[in-house]
């Protein structure tokens, strides 16, 4: 077995194994080092600050094709995909800076089929980014709608550990690339599997590559790229995060509407330093602003847009609550977008109102104190303060319909929907978060 696991001489020469981090860099352009605040010592996470990971996509002559991006600890990343998501590209863009982690390379970043529902349109560079949808997602229309969304706006997307299904040909038909992990096929259903992708035109990524012999067989079997611990380990690039402050800023930016005036997202955002700058970290990239520094909050807004400042702040609101028990951030994200689909169908009520009077519902849950004194610190629309406090207003009517029926309470008189729409909107959206949640 020893002998049968060496790389023979001419397949080091196809393509080198690298035989430590300094050599995988030494023949392609590389990322620069990290600033001072991003450096890698602490063995620990602190409060404040983060961790991200980074290992390289090689291709056959062992160039750099990407770096997958990924969350830590890897705990988070397997029990709130969504929330490691949203934390990943909190840090990978507004914190260190793409140019920092990748070089001039492409980031792999994780997504599940409720974020992407959910986070449209995504405050991504296109070009910069490669989509990796996670294995075992529901594929229904909301996905499909979303893959071809995003695919429409310039994103490339990636299957992460493929297996085939029926189910899968439309997610195949979008994708650019398709990552085979090599620890869920044997080696005929590895062979079989490529060869049945080969003509589709697809860039086959060979992942958990770990052996020389596996190496040298991926080779022969024509995959494009490959990644795993043969090749380099995750890299862990850690910092101190700038401080948002989140509930004030995510309330204040919940209560603009899709016209808000520029004077008046930059009266929201100046406020918060965190937010303020990250939106310039992200402004000023090359993909967003390639010719021009921006070199003002009011540019860097203006050159984003108002919905791309809201995504950010969704964003926020997955990454940057601490310790946040995952069952209220669940309930939380379900009551709020039923508060949105039904919204539509009653009359006076606005379904982004509704989304964010859903969302914040269980804000003195999340926030540790009475509902009356976290509102009072935040910058909500007049409108969305009634509907929590009081109930008022057809948000408020709405919210104490969703209430009603949550707690298996009879519906009040003034209900402005059925029993009946309830159960739907309620089967609707669970059916949509069957494989996670997401906003």
């Amino acid at each position: 077995m020893g002998a049968s696991r060496r790389t023979p001489a001419a397949t080091r020469q196809s393509m080198p194994r690298p035989s430590s981090t300094a050599a995988a860099r030494h023949a392609q352009p590389q990322p620069p080092q990290p600033p001072p605040h991003a450096q890698q010592p602490h063995p620990q996470p602190r409060h404040g600050s983060f961790a991200v990971a980074r290992q390289p996509i090689l291709d056959r002559r062992g160039g750099t094709l990407g770096y997958e991006l990924l969350c830590r600890p890897v705990e988070l990343a397997a029990r709130r995909p969504d929330t490691a998501t949203a934390a990943v590209i909190m840090h990978a863009i507004g914190d260190l800076g793409l140019p920092t982690l990748v070089g001039g390379s492409r980031a792999f970043l994780n997504v599940t089929r409720d974020f992407l529902v959910g986070q449209r349109p995504l405050p991504l560079p296109p070009r910069r980014v490669v989509l990796e949808l996670l294995e075992d997602q529901v594929v229904d229309g909301a996905l499909l709608d979303a893959v071809a969304d995003v695919a429409a706006a310039g994103f490339t997307i990636a299957l992460d550990d493929f297996l085939y299904a029926p189910e899968l040909e439309p997610l195949l038909a979008v994708a650019t690339y398709v990552k085979l992990d090599l620890r869920q096929h044997d080696e005929a259903a590895l062979a079989r599997t490529v060869a049945e992708l080969r003509p589709r035109g697809l860039t086959l990524i060979a992942e958990k590559v770990e052996e020389p012999d596996e190496h040298a067989r991926c080779l022969a079997l024509g995959f494009d790229g490959f990644q795993g611990y043969y090749y380099e380990r995750p890299e862990t690039w850690r910092g101190r995060a700038v401080p948002t402050a989140l509930l004030a800023t995510l309330g204040a930016l919940a209560a603009t509407d899709s016209d808000v005036s520029l004077r008046e997202l930059e009266a929201i955002v100046v406020r918060d330093a965190g937010l303020s700058h990250r939106l310039l970290r992200f402004a000023n990239s090359a993909e967003v602003a390639p010719r021009n520094t921006i070199q003002s909050l009011r540019q860097a807004l203006a050159l984003l847009g108002g919905h791309t400042v809201r995504r950010w702040a969704l964003l926020l609101c997955l990454a940057g609550v601490p310790d946040l028990p995952h069952v209220l951030l669940e309930t939380a994200r379900l009551r709020a977008r039923v508060a949105e689909q039904l919204a539509a169908a009653v009359p006076g009520a606005n379904p982004d109102r509704a989304f964010i009077v859903g969302l914040f519902s269980l804000l003195d849950a999340i926030g540790g104190r009475p509902l009356g004194e976290l509102l009072q610190d935040l910058d909500l629309h007049p409108a969305i303060e009634r509907a929590l406090l009081a109930r008022e207003g057809a948000e408020g009517a709405l919210l104490d319909a969703l209430l009603a029926h949550e707690h298996d309470r009879p519906l009040p008189p003034a209900a402005p929907v059925g029993a009946a729409e309830l159960d739907a909107a309620y089967a609707e959206q669970l059916r949509r978060s069957a494989d996670g949640g997401g906003l």
